[in-house]
C-alpha cells in the first residue's frame, strides 16, 4: 500500500523497507518540532495520535477555524475530499497517522458491508485510549520488522476500522449478534492452522476455512476460545516450538522456522513470554 501520510515533512521513525513488510493500513510514526502549515486535502478518512509531546493546533474548514492544545493520546478524525488548512507548533514529540482506506479493506475481505455507506463523524480533538493502544501496536510491531506477520497487520486494520465506526459512526440499530464457531468449523481452522503453522496464516485464509467474513469470524473466534486468532495462532507456535525442541535435534534457528516465526531472536521473546523459560533451557531439559 502506498504511503503518502508525511504531508508536513517530518522525520519519519519506521524505515522504506519497514513499511514494505507492513501488510495492513498505510501508516506513518513521525517527529514532530517547530511549526509546520499546510493545506491538506486527504483522499481517504485519516486518523492522527498524538504519541508522545503536545503541540498547538489550528485547524480551518472553510471559515471555520478551531484551536487545539493537544495533549499525549488526542486523536483526530478527519474527512476525505474536504480541504482543509492545518497549522501545528510542538517543541518536540511524536505523532502517528493512519489512512482508513476502506477499499483496501473490502479487498482483503476485512471490511464490514455496512462500512461502505455508513458515514464517519469528523472530530477534530477526542481521547480513546483503546484505538489509541491499537495505533501504537501498529508502528511497534512495523518498527519490529513485522515479526508476527499479515495476521497481526490485518487484525489490527480491521480493528481500528471497527473501533472507529462503534465511536464515529452514525448511528445505526445495534445489531444483536450471537453465536459461536460451529465443530466444523473449528475443525477447518484447526486444520489450516496445523497445516500452515510454518508459513504466513492471514485472517482472511482463516476466515475462510470458517466459511465466514473476517469480521464476524473475529467474534465468533473470540466468543468460542476467549482470545484472538492472532493470540491463539501464537499459542499454537509455542507448542510446536516446545515440541520440537524436546523431541528433535533440529537447531534453534530450524526450530523458529518450522514453528512459523519470524527469526529464532522472535521464537525466544514469544516462549520466554508465554512460558517463562526460553528454547535453550527447554532444550537442555531434554538433554539431561
Amino acid at each position: 500500500m502506498s504511503n503518502d501520510l508525511n504531508f508536513h515533512g517530518e522525520s519519519s521513525r519506521l524505515s522504506p523497507a519497514q513499511l514494505a513488510r507492513w501488510q495492513g493500513l498505510s501508516l506513518a510514526w513521525l517527529d514532530v518540532s517547530g511549526t509546520a502549515h499546510n493545506r491538506v486535502v486527504h483522499d481517504l478518512p485519516m486518523l492522527a495520535l498524538i504519541d508522545v509531546g503536545s503541540a498547538e493546533a489550528e485547524i480551518a474548514y472553510g471559515l471555520h477555524k478551531t484551536r487545539l492544545q493537544v495533549q499525549p493520546g488526542s486523536m483526530g478524525l478527519f474527512d476525505a475530499e474536504e480541504e482543509h488548512t492545518s497549522t501545528w507548533r510542538c517543541a518536540t514529540g511524536r505523532r502517528i497517522m493512519l489512512k482508513l482506506d476502506l477499499p483496501w479493506l473490502a479487498d482483503q475481505g476485512l471490511a464490514m458491508d455496512e462500512w461502505q455507506t455508513r458515514p464517519l463523524r469528523r472530530a477534530l480533538e477526542f481521547q480513546d485510549p483503546a484505538l489509541a493502544g491499537l495505533l501504537r501496536l501498529m508502528v511497534r510491531e512495523v518498527a519490529e520488522d513485522c515479526p508476527n506477520g499479515p495476521l497481526v497487520a490485518q487484525s489490527l486494520s480491521m480493528g481500528v476500522a471497527m473501533r472507529v465506526f462503534a465511536t464515529h459512526g452514525h448511528s445505526r440499530p445495534p445489531r444483536c449478534e450471537r453465536g459461536t464457531l460451529t465443530p466444523a468449523q473449528r475443525r477447518n481452522v484447526d486444520e489450516l492452522i496445523a497445516s500452515g503453522l510454518g508459513g504466513a496464516l492471514p485472517l482472511d485464509r482463516l476466515a475462510n476455512a470458517a466459511g465466514c467474513s473476517a469480521p464476524h469470524f473475529t467474534r465468533l473466534f473470540r466468543r468460542t476460545l476467549g482470545c484472538s486468532p492472532h493470540q491463539y495462532v501464537l499459542k499454537q507456535r509455542v507448542l510446536r516450538a516446545r515440541t520440537l525442541l524436546q523431541d528433535t535435534d533440529l537447531d534453534l534457528a530450524s526450530v523458529a522456522l518450522s514453528a512459523g516465526f519470524a527469526s529464532q531472536s522472535h521464537m525466544t521473546a514469544v516462549v520466554g513470554k508465554q512460558l517463562g523459560v526460553t528454547p535453550g533451557m527447554l532444550r537442555a531439559r531434554r538433554q539431561r
